[in-house]
């Protein structure tokens, strides 16, 4: 969560860094406009009531009576020095009794100002809550958020929502929105007092107290940053006190008019930084913007590319299916042309080979007949059937030298 701290409303109050008990007399009455008693939280409390000058100071040195002097005070905010708030003694024991005197006096507070007060002071004093130990501010304010958890608690607008409240992570989640129209739809007869005691006035007091406390818890809590509990406080609040149609001169009289510069200040500065931040990512936003662009174009320059060089390896697939085509028909042709030129020479060479037997036969008859007339003494007939045997070889031999083309 953001470290921003939550705006301190009002005035600063010399007492803080005192380390003197606190008396009533002692507390910053209310510094607003007159007639407003509405600080810059959002948190309300009820007009300042006459006292008796004579009444004596109250010394606080327990939790239980820093309780009852909140209660009692009609200030608009807890005034407690730091150094008084250490000595103060925080025990585990203790918050059972503190617990049931917030349940006892929760019913006198009926626009929820005592709990505003308590988160108020706790914000107000800069410090990350922690389980810290004892003397330690931290220890202090823990307990106080503690027991404005129990004062809201019992509270109509808040009752429905206690787990919620322990535990921000817990759904489901109210809304600063939802809490202003619970809060407005709060009467005396829900909250046990008569109407003299809770008045239209009152009602919004409770409105806006009720909607400071959770941003104030939530901010303690550091669940949210300053950023969402201005735009919480403005939507639930703050937009609605705000004049309707305001023109340049009204809305300058107001300004000038609110003592709440800190406060003014603070706002500001957050919106300033917000659109400085927005700035800077618009900006960024820009660069990736450009930078995609580009990333666009040269990959429509690549894609274009690609599909040149696929058109080209398609117009070159087409080309070489057409061959394989033609090669596959010649193929085909040469296969059957072999298949009747085997059958051709397998016929010749049948014709051939029984020529060849019945001349080789004959011959060999005649060899035989001039072999036989030359050992019976008879050379002339001999040689006859020599020169007739060499005549029809020599034919043969002619023949097929013909018909193989001329290749001995």
């Amino acid at each position: 969560m953001s470290d921003d701290s939550i705006p301190e409303p009002g005035p600063k109050s010399g007492l803080e860094d005192s380390a003197q008990p606190v008396t009533p007399d002692e507390v910053a009455e209310p510094t607003g406009p007159a007639g407003d008693d509405t600080d810059a939280s959002g948190g309300v409390q009820d007009a300042p009531r006459s006292r008796p000058k004579s009444k004596p100071k109250p010394v606080v040195t327990t939790v239980e009576e820093l309780l009852t002097f909140a209660y009692e005070s009609n200030a608009r905010l807890l005034e407690f020095p730091k150094d008084a708030l250490k000595k103060l003694p925080i025990t585990d024991e203790g918050i059972e009794s503190q617990s049931a005197l917030v349940a006892t006096l929760a019913s006198t507070d009926p626009t929820m100002s005592v709990p505003f007060k308590l988160l108020q002071y706790a914000a107000r004093q800069g410090v990350q809550l922690k389980r810290a130990e004892d003397g330690d501010v931290g220890r202090a304010l823990n307990r106080l958020v503690d027991l404005a958890l129990v004062a809201l608690g019992h509270h109509p607008v808040f009752r429905v929502w206690t787990d919620q409240l322990l535990d921000p992570r817990r759904d489901p989640q109210p809304t600063t929105e939802h809490l202003r129209d619970a809060a407005r739809q709060v009467d005396a007869e829900k909250l046990g007092v008569s109407s003299e005691r809770f008045k239209p006035a009152d009602s919004e007091r409770l409105v806006k107290n009720a909607v400071a406390c959770f941003g104030l818890l939530r901010a303690l809590q550091r669940e949210w940053t300053l950023d969402e509990f201005i735009d919480a406080s403005y939507r639930a609040v703050w937009k609605f006190e705000a004049p309707e149609a305001v023109g340049l001169q009204r809305a300058a009289s107001e300004i000038g008019a609110s003592r709440d510069h800190a406060v003014l200040g603070i706002v500001g500065t957050n919106y300033l930084a917000r659109i400085k931040r927005l700035d800077r990512q618009i900006s960024q936003l820009e660069r990736d913007a450009a930078a995609a662009w580009n990333r666009e174009t040269r990959l429509r320059d690549e894609l274009a590319s690609a599909k040149n060089r696929e058109e080209a390896a398609l117009a070159r697939a087409e080309a070489l299916s057409a061959d394989v085509v033609r090669l596959q028909k010649e193929l085909a042709a040469e296969r059957d042309n072999r298949v009747v030129d085997k059958s051709h020479m397998a016929d010749d060479y049948e014709t051939l080979r029984t020529r060849i037997i019945r001349r080789l036969g004959g011959e060999i008859d005649l060899l035989t007949d001039g072999l036989h007339a030359l050992r019976n003494g008879a050379p002339n007939v001999a040689e006859e059937f020599l020169d007739r045997s060499l005549l029809a070889l020599t034919r043969e031999v002619e023949q097929l030298k013909d018909s193989s083309g001329g290749l001995a």
